[in-house]
């Protein structure tokens, strides 16, 4: 789905091209619908220059299966993210936080807002923003399997808001 299609204009920051054929099936999907990529510049200053003109972050840049430590060019990068001010949306894990154990390292993003995809991850416990939990499509079978205390879902809803976590020694209960 283009983000463009309901008004907004979204900018990539892509550095490292992935060379497997869906990476490239990817770019060329977001090239044929218009999406700009940032070109890939050694100090960040294309990803500095965008977060001057933007009003919010998608920050997808590592999935659930990222290892810190967090390298070059996102050990830079990230703090940019953070320090622009604007809010954040971090979607399934935000960006240099352990699936397992949260933002252990201290240097992950702190997002306003978490969109988890399937289920919430065991690092995210202690998430305080606002979280969502997306995708109304696991198995019953599949959550018993893994125990994982899906919440319900209202109606046709196929996303649905978790409780916020209101101290931190509270763990939102997976």
């Amino acid at each position: 789905m283009d983000a463009g299609m309901f008004g907004y204009k979204p900018t990539i920051w892509y550095p490292k091209p992935g060379s497997k054929d869906i990476y490239k099936r990817l770019q060329q999907q977001c090239t044929n619908m218009q999406i700009p990529t940032l070109p890939s510049t050694p100090d960040s200053q294309s990803l500095r220059t965008a977060l001057a003109s933007s009003d919010v972050v998608l920050d997808a840049i590592f999935g659930f299966s990222f290892q810190p430590p967090v390298r070059a060019p996102f050990d830079a990068a990230l703090p940019l993210i953070a320090q622009s001010g604007l809010p954040i949306v971090s979607v399934d894990i935000p960006s240099g936080w352990n699936v397992e154990q949260g933002n252990v390292d201290g240097v992950g993003l702190d997002p306003d807002v978490l969109v988890s995809l399937t289920a919430p991850k065991e690092g995210v416990r202690k998430f305080a923003g606002r979280h969502f939990l997306g995708g109304r499509f696991v198995p019953k079978s599949m959550e018993e399997k893994f125990q994982l205390n899906l919440p319900e879902y209202p109606g046709f809803a196929q996303i649905v808001e978790l409780p916020r976590v209101k101290e931190p020694s509270d763990a939102q209960k997976l």
